[in-house]
């Protein structure tokens, strides 16, 4: 009897050390870290306001038109490929009208066939499970990730399309045998997915896609895989065919309407932005160079060296044309640019597999990149973007009911205010400005470009909501006044409140 007790704890020590080690696999540790991320990246875009973009994507899935007037007058207008216009308006034919239901259901669908499809890759190929499940905690925590997850837009689809073709590059460089359509039909699906996406998504984005394609193309040429080869080269010219014919048709409104760039990037500072997005992946998650250090002793893998230099040279060739563009067409925005992120992170993914080796380190990497996605909804919280000022007004008529409310678009107080392209975005800057106001409690009035407006504050005072602002706009609140079109307000008492995307000013009697 007196020994039972030692028995006991030796049995429990026996058997927490299987489970304590189960507990701490590499699988089990990435699983764990994609989770976490993924949590966090939900909320944000659940809770996140709006901003313009997504109110174009609104615009561009309204059907209440007619489908064919949603195709030639909204689609056919956009300086995007359709792509993403045609799903948002799938989803909105199934209900899903909002901005944040909008984000969830479109972000975490792609997220979840990254995933997949790193999941069914590294399952082909022994020892690749390490490089897939660091790619995805390397990509998915990034800073441009986590924003663009919470944005109904396609950056995200770019970051994963752009990610899970850098997954399919790992594989075809490693691949010991050619593509058997029956075995390997869903890798297949897999590859062609993921091309077709980074191609055919954005304009500036399909530039690195393509260039990926045909990197995995010579890559699998030059190895023998003829069938690979011919795979991505097919899916490749089908997705280039799919943007040539894109740029045809939507170039007359581009020429028509669009009279004016945003985009006013001096050269030395596009380069900048472009080395400043291919250096955030390593300050972020330095873990990764960890493995460098590992790896230091082993025998060279030709397969790495493949891989290494595909990205390297799909990198250094595609900033160099982004570049050169620029130079002469500005286009450098870094949202348009978050492949350079994604294959960088493809690189620091071939080193940081070998810390899988050791759940420890390996733990460390997934814990710097659950706390990178992190850091920015620690740091600024869950923005309000245009709810800001919404609210604000809220506030202000529920204080004071027959407060008058106009609006006015951004445009109208900078320098290209009487363009067409201001006068393209009116329609969109009414239906927000309308749509926040009604989820808010009060309406507004909005005046758009070359309109005019006369109000007279009386017991309540008049505001002028402007958002999607110049920097330091209100500082010169006469010129707002006057920008929108508005009189009345002569010998009133004036004041602002600025939030950080917009103002509201402020008009009460003397």
């Amino acid at each position: 009897m007196s020994d039972q007790p030692a028995d006991l704890s030796a049995l429990s020590v026996t058997t927490a050390e299987p489970l304590r080690q189960g507990l701490l696999t590499p699988t089990v540790i990435a699983a764990t870290g994609l989770a976490a991320i993924l949590t966090l990246a939900a909320v944000d875009a659940a809770l996140r306001g709006p901003w313009l973009d997504e109110f174009w994507t609104l615009e561009l899935s309204d059907t209440r038109k007619g489908l064919s007037a949603l195709v030639w007058d909204g689609w056919m207008r956009d300086a995007h490929p359709p792509v993403f216009n045609a799903w948002a308006t799938l989803l909105a034919s199934l209900g899903i009208t909002s901005i944040p239901a909008g984000r969830l259901v479109s972000n975490m669908l792609v997220a979840g066939l990254m995933i997949l499809a790193a999941f069914r890759l590294s399952r082909r190929i022994p020892g690749q499970a390490g490089f897939a499940a660091a790619l995805l905690l390397l990509t998915l925590s990034l800073p441009q990730a986590m924003e663009s997850f919470a944005v109904y837009r396609s950056y995200f689809w770019q970051i994963a399309a752009i990610g899970t073709l850098a997954l399919v590059a790992r594989h075809v460089a490693a691949a010991k045998s050619d593509l058997a359509w029956r075995r390997d039909l869903d890798v297949a699906a897999i590859a062609a997915l993921a091309t077709v996406g980074s191609i055919g998504i954005h304009y500036v984005g399909a530039l690195f896609g393509g260039l990926l394609a045909a990197a995995i193309a010579v890559c699998a040429f030059a190895r023998g895989l003829r069938r690979w080869a011919t795979l991505v080269l097919a899916t490749a010219a089908l997705s280039s065919l799919f943007i040539a014919t894109s740029v045809a048709l939507q170039m007359p409104s581009w020429a028509a309407q669009f009279d004016h760039s945003w985009i006013d990037l001096p050269g030395l500072a596009a380069l900048g932005v472009l080395g400043s997005l291919a250096a955030a992946p390593l300050w972020l998650n330095p873990v990764p160079l960890a493995g460098l250090w590992l790896g230091r002793e082993r025998a060279g893998d030709a397969s790495q060296a493949w891989f290494v230099a595909m990205i390297g040279i799909v990198l250094a060739v595609g900033m160099a044309i982004v570049f050169a563009v620029h130079l002469v067409q500005p286009i450098v925005v870094d949202r348009y640019l978050f492949a350079v992120p994604v294959l960088v992170c493809a690189l620091l993914a071939v080193p940081a597999a070998r810390l899988a080796r050791d759940r420890w380190l390996f733990g460390l990497l997934a814990l710097v990149a659950v706390a990178g996605a992190a850091r920015p909804m620690i740091e600024t919280g869950i923005r309000p973007l245009w709810r800001e000022n919404a609210r604000t007004i809220a506030a202000i008529v529920a204080g004071c009911p027959t407060t008058q409310v106009y609006a006015a678009s951004g445009w109208a107080l900078g320098p290209a205010a009487e363009t067409r392209a201001a006068r393209r975005e009116d329609p969109v800057f009414e239906q927000a400005y309308r749509s926040l106001a009604a989820s808010a409690g009060f309406s507004v009035r909005f005046i758009g470009q070359g309109g005019s407006a006369q109000a007279t504050p009386g017991a309540c005072p008049v505001l002028l909501w402007y958002e999607h602002t110049p920097n330091e706009a209100e500082d010169d609140l006469p010129w707002a006044i006057e920008a929108a079109g508005f009189s009345g307000l002569e010998g009133a008492r004036i004041s602002v409140m600025r939030s950080a995307t917009g103002f509201v000013l402020r008009a009460d009697r003397p």
